[in-house]
C-alpha cells in the first residue's frame, strides 16, 4: 500500500506541474544555500555594489546577504576562510592570498582607485624614497586597503626582487585618518598612504588642510607581474583640488574585482552562471 500512495503522489505532483505549465508557469533554478557577499564599509562604493549584486542574484533565483568589513584584505579573508562566497577586493587582496595557496577568480570588474602619498603642510618630504628607516607613515587600520597596499609594497621592495631601499624600513602606523593632522602635529607621523578615489573625502579633506600630493613610485613595483600584467599600474594622475583646480602627481592605480573563491568557480555551473551574470 505505501508503495501504491507514493505513486499516486508523484502521479498528482506531475498532474499539477503539466497544469503550471499550461497556464506560462516556468520553473526556475531554486538554490538553498544563501551566498554572502564580503564587501566594505557600509555606505562606501564596495557597499552600493554589493548590494547591486545581492539585488541581482535574487532575481536569479538566489538569496544573498551583504557582509560589512573593514577593507580588501578583511574581505579576501573571509573568501578564504569561507564566511563568504563573493567579495569585492582590490587586485593586491587577490595576490597576497594567492601567496598562501587561497585562489580566487574574477567575474566582474569593480573599477580602479589610486594609491597616493601626502605629506603634511612644512613638510620637506616630496617623494616616497624620502622616507627612511626612522621615518613613520599612517596607512589607516588594520584590514584597509591602504594597510594592504602598503604591506604588499613592502614585501616587494624587501624580498629577492627588491632593492631593500630605506623607505620600506618606515614603521606603518594603523590609526584611523582622523588622527592624521594631530599625528603630525605631534611629529609622530611623517607621511599618510592612502588608497582611494581621487575625489574622496578622505584625500580632499587631507588637501583641503594644506596637506602635499607626493611622488609615489620606486621602479621594483613597477616590475612585479601578476597573472601575467603589472600588479600595480604606475601612472601621473590628475587629482582634484579643492577649489576646482587640479594638480598632478606619480601614483598608481589600483584595480578592483568582484571574485569568487575557486570552489564556486568550479562548482555547480548554474550557480556560477548566476553570480557571473549578476556580477557585471
Amino acid at each position: 500500500m505505501t508503495f501504491r500512495y507514493r505513486i499516486l503522489d508523484l502521479c498528482l505532483a506531475l498532474m499539477i506541474l503539466i497544469c503550471l505549465t499550461a497556464f506560462g508557469f516556468k520553473p526556475g533554478p531554486v538554490f538553498a544555500q544563501e551566498l554572502t557577499i564580503a564587501t566594505g564599509k557600509t555606505g562606501g562604493g564596495y557597499d552600493r555594489r554589493a548590494l547591486q549584486i545581492a539585488q541581482r542574484l535574487g532575481q536569479r533565483g538566489l538569496a544573498a546577504s551583504v557582509l560589512n568589513l573593514n577593507g580588501s584584505d578583511e574581505i579576501s579573508l573571509a573568501l578564504c576562510g569561507g564566511r563568504a562566497q563573493i567579495g569585492l577586493m582590490q587586485i593586491d587582496a587577490i595576490y597576497a592570498r594567492s601567496l598562501e595557496g587561497c585562489q580566487m577568480k574574477a567575474v566582474g570588474s569593480y573599477g580602479s582607485e589610486v594609491a597616493l602619498i601626502l605629506f603634511p603642510p612644512r613638510s620637506k618630504l616630496a617623494k616616497l624614497s624620502d622616507l627612511q628607516s626612522g621615518s613613520a607613515v599612517l596607512v589607516d587600520t588594520v584590514g584597509s586597503g591602504s594597510e594592504l597596499f602598503w604591506r604588499t609594497i613592502v614585501r616587494i621592495e624587501t624580498g629577492d626582487q627588491g632593492s631593500n631601499d630605506g623607505w620600506s624600513q618606515a614603521r606603518a602606523v594603523n590609526d584611523p585618518l582622523e588622527l592624521a593632522n594631530t599625528s603630525a602635529e605631534m611629529g609622530e607621523i611623517d607621511a599618510v598612504i592612502l588608497v582611494r578615489k581621487p575625489d574622496s573625502a578622505d584625500v580632499q579633506g587631507l588637501l583641503g588642510q594644506g596637506w602635499k600630493l607626493g611622488e609615489l613610485w620606486d621602479r621594483d613595483l613597477d616590475n612585479l607581474k601578476f597573472n601575467g600584467a603589472a600588479l600595480y599600474l604606475p601612472s601621473k594622475l590628475q587629482i582634484p583640488m579643492p577649489g576646482g583646480k587640479s594638480a598632478k602627481a606619480w601614483g598608481y592605480e589600483v584595480r578592483s574585482f568582484v571574485v569568487v573563491p575557486r570552489s564556486i568557480a568550479e562548482g555547480d555551473r548554474i550557480r556560477f552562471a548566476a553570480i557571473t551574470a549578476s556580477a557585471q
